[in-house]
């Protein structure tokens, strides 16, 4: 029973949403605290949204895992005697090289309802707004279905979201909806080549506390409802678990390729109008936890991605061109490697360094010049309560093409409270 608690409160706090350089990445939810009665932090490494082992099993589970709240249970039916939501309220403060400061007050107050559906699914529904009276739409969803096979969890999903494609059971730290606190997401090359952009997915999967493999169906999905057509792109994404002097260890990969296509001419592609849209993304990635001491912990995460360019110029004006969903028109290779130390309970800093190289389609006789942009970044969190933080990022990109070369900076302050 204590296992079971464990593992259920480890996601404990899961993610929400994703905005390019702000450090807005996937949240803890206490819906899903109140389901398993345990607290949020007591699942997840250094801060949230980060998982562990017990965050792991946790989302194998398909967020099922009850602790003392009561269910209202039947034939065919197992659920929470309450619907466990969370409101979200978020904002930041963010200054750019040749910008005044502006001031994201609040930046999103998203309404998140998740838990548990029946015995072996559950979900998690983020009904989102811009900010101060944005319209409410539906955001970020997933839904997951797991059985016990020996000592195997057994599972189908499906997610619409902008959580990286694998988001049907993601379990890395490295990019996406479980990339921290310290702004990782920003300098994660997976997550720049634009596996986080909106995706639509199925996956079959399997998986225990040592790996875990899923395989499915993808299209890009700008919007709920895209007409994504009769043909999707293929998904493969794979982890693998195990203790290295005791840090609890993770080495990863994945593969997209493909085709998604559309009815009509919608714009599916980061650069161009399309009805056919290449998916071509491979990626490892690797992750090291542990604790240093009693109070002292310490994340390591890297990752390199690679396209191949799949662009197609249009033969004649009006005609349809193609380009890699991922990378858009051109070929993109990148990684990234970052540090985050937690030297006391509610405070941790985090630096990191990536590299990536975009060479761009060109039609003869133009000569393709290639654009190098070198990124370091420096951060810092501070936790007034397990649901209420304060972060402090610095990004400085510094892009060069030929012998031009241009430095941004942006400097974000945040807060992010969760009731």
């Amino acid at each position: 029973m204590k296992k079971t608690l464990l593992s259920a409160a480890a996601f404990a706090t899961v993610a929400v949403s994703a905005v390019a350089i702000a450090p807005t990445t996937s949240e803890a939810i206490p819906a899903f605290a109140r389901q398993t009665g345990a607290a949020c932090l007591s699942c997840h490494f250094q801060t949230f949204p980060a998982l562990n082992s017990f965050g792991r099993a946790f989302k194998q589970g398909s967020f099922t895992d009850v602790g003392d709240q009561a269910l209202v249970e039947d034939d065919n039916l197992s659920i929470p005697a309450v619907m466990n939501a969370t409101i979200v309220i978020r904002g930041n403060i963010q200054k750019t090289t040749g910008s005044k400061a502006v001031y994201n007050i609040p930046l999103e107050t998203p309404i998140l309802v998740a838990g548990r559906v029946g015995t072996n699914s559950g979900f998690f529904v983020e009904f989102a707004n811009g900010g101060t009276g944005g319209p409410v739409s539906v955001g970020n969803w997933q839904f997951l279905n797991s059985f016990d096979m020996g000592d195997l969890k057994v599972g189908l999903g499906a997610h619409n979201s902008a959580f990286g494609g694998s988001a049907v059971l993601e379990t890395s730290n490295v990019f996406g909806q479980h990339s921290g606190k310290l702004g990782g997401v920003n300098l994660s090359a997976i997550n720049t080549v634009g596996f986080t952009a909106p995706s639509l997915a199925i996956a079959g999967w399997v998986g225990n506390e040592t790996f875990d493999v899923q395989a499915g169906l993808i299209a890009p999905s700008a919007a709920q409802g895209a007409p994504i057509g009769g043909s999707l792109g293929q998904i493969i994404r794979a982890h693998y678990f195990m203790d290295v002097a005791g840090f609890d260890t993770m080495i990863g990969a994945g593969i997209v390729a493909g085709n998604a296509k559309t009815y009509g001419t919608t714009v599916l592609t980061q650069n161009t109008t399309a009805s056919v849209s290449a998916m071509d993304l491979k990626f490892v990635d690797f992750q090291m936890q542990g604790d240093l001491n009693d109070d002292m912990s310490l994340g390591i995460y890297g990752d390199f991605a690679t396209t191949a360019d799949k662009s197609v110029v249009a033969p004649v004006a009006g005609g349809v061109a193609t380009t890699n969903f991922y990378g858009g028109a051109g070929k993109y290779t990148g990684f990234s490697l970052r540090a985050e130390l937690k030297p006391v309970h509610n405070m941790g800093f985090g630096v990191g360094f990536s590299q990536s190289t975009a060479t761009p389609t060109v039609v003869a006789p133009a000569v393709a010049v290639a654009t190098k942009t070198n990124t370091f970044q420096v951060a810092a969190f501070y936790e007034v309560y397990q649901n209420f933080e304060l972060n402090l990022i610095y990004n400085s990109a510094k892009a060069k093409t030929g012998i031009l070369s241009k430095t941004t900076t942006t400097t974000t302050l945040e807060f992010e409270a969760l009731l």
